[in-house]
């Protein structure tokens, strides 16, 4: 399976009469693609602000972030099972406007309880909470979505994904007929016999709407892990619903996993990518849990792998499938390498992990989930005037404030784009 990846690199976004992409800049005919994002309905309407890295910015509101794709050639399109047939992706050429995303702001309409509860997060473009937020350092076209007020919260957000991934794939058309920068090239040829062959287990979450991720566009209930080429993911097969605060995953990290970009950057040199196994987090029983595990350790042995590099997506429930997998392949001769936030301060005494197994030797951890940051007064507010930190009360957005990390959009993933680790004391 081979996969070009034309990249048109974008620096600056601004509005204009048409749309189209010269040496870094990206012009957005707003109202062609209001048009374009409305077709299907689903919600009252939509308008459009802009936000590039190192501005005194603040968004709030924070749903999804779609790095624009656009399928030059191949079976398949950009995003397959929203915008087109479930076809395999990640064969062909699909260009991409590589550095922007269009970013999905929206309250919703109905009352929200339990799981299916929409937490709210903050991405600052600039200041001490960018380098926790995932999208702070991408030129965001924020779209900011008026629902309608009978709509249940399911119904508005199928809505507004769908818009999204279409607003996206519209914006990197207009690259159709130019020449890339640059093309990348993803395959994974035959390399030596010795180098170890490594696979990436990526536990996604899935409990229910607002905490969801979906795989050509069905989510995963009730789905057993499963083989999955990388470049179907770098291909937009994976598209992120989850808005649990801290925990979200957007499409654009789905479609830009930094560890799968790694794995892909030394294949041949001195490991062997052998696939990706994808996952769910926060199976409903400890029986589910295990089968899940042990399917993960069977596909890692059927793929031959000598060792795995395990994702996290989720909470404390979803730690307790993390570390059934972690102790399955280890149990299944397949060494096990997690990678995890931790949760206790330090000094505190109290076990930086949630849960554990004795076979998890070898954890790699990406920072303290929790701690407290002091965000600055901001020059402009994209979204409501006030804001209400998890567990908290309302603040005025533009002011300056104490948040969590876990305020911060994607933070998990952010912390890990930033490379934060974690320190003995």
């Amino acid at each position: 399976m081979r996969l070009e990846m034309g990249i048109f690199p974008v620096r600056k976004v601004a509005f204009g009469s048409r749309t189209g992409y010269r040496d870094g800049s990206l012009t957005v005919n707003a109202q062609e693609l209001k048009e374009v994002m409305m077709a299907e309905g689903g919600f009252l309407d939509v308008r459009f602000d802009l936000a590039h890295p190192g501005e005194s910015v603040r968004i709030v509101h924070n749903v999804d972030a779609v790095e624009p794709l656009y399928k030059v050639s191949g079976r398949s399109c950009a995003f397959p099972g929203f915008l087109g047939r479930a076809l395999t992706a990640g064969e062909g050429r699909t260009h991409k406007l590589a550095g922007m995303c269009i970013l999905s702001t929206t309250r919703y309409p109905g009352p929200q309880t339990g799981i299916m509860t929409f937490r709210d997060s903050i991405i600052d473009m600039s200041g001490p909470g960018a380098l926790y937020c995932a999208t702070s350092e991408t030129a965001n076209l924020v779209a900011c979505y008026e629902p309608i007020p009978t709509a249940s919260n399911g119904e508005h957000d199928a809505a507004i994904r769908l818009a999204t991934l279409r607003g996206a794939s519209c914006l990197a058309r207009c690259t159709a007929d130019l020449k890339p920068e640059k093309i990348e090239v993803y395959e994974l040829g035959e390399v030596g016999p010795t180098l170890p062959r490594i696979v990436y287990v990526d536990q996604v979450m899935h409990q229910a709407v607002m905490v969801a991720t979906y795989v050509y566009g069905k989510d995963l209930d009730d789905s057993l892990p499963t083989l999955i080429h990388p470049n179907e993911m770098l291909d937009g097969a994976v598209v992120g619903a989850n808005y649990k605060t801290g925990q979200k995953v957007p499409t654009y990290l789905h479609c830009n996993k930094p560890v799968l970009l790694e794995l892909y950057r030394r294949h041949g040199k001195d490991v062997n990518f052998a696939g990706v196994i994808i996952t769910r987090g926060h199976r409903d029983n400890q029986a589910l849990k295990e089968r899940s595990a042990q399917y993960v350790a069977k596909l890692a042995k059927l793929l031959k792998a000598d060792g795995a590099v395990l994702a996290h997506e989720g909470g404390g429930n979803s730690s307790v499938d993390y570390f059934l997998t972690v102790q399955a392949l280890e149990q299944a001769g397949v060494k096990a390498v997690p990678i995890m936030y931790e949760t206790a301060d330090p000094g505190s005494g109290d076990f930086p992990l949630v849960y554990t197994v004795p076979e998890a030797d070898a954890i790699v951890s990406k920072g303290l989930q929790g701690q407290s940051i002091v965000l600055p007064a901001v020059e402009r507010v994209i979204g409501s005037p006030k804001f209400k930190p998890y567990g908290g009360t309302l603040v005025d957005t533009a002011s300056s404030f104490e948040v969590t990390n876990a305020d911060l959009y994607a933070d998990e993933w952010g912390m890990e784009l930033s490379h934060f680790t974690g320190k003995d004391y």
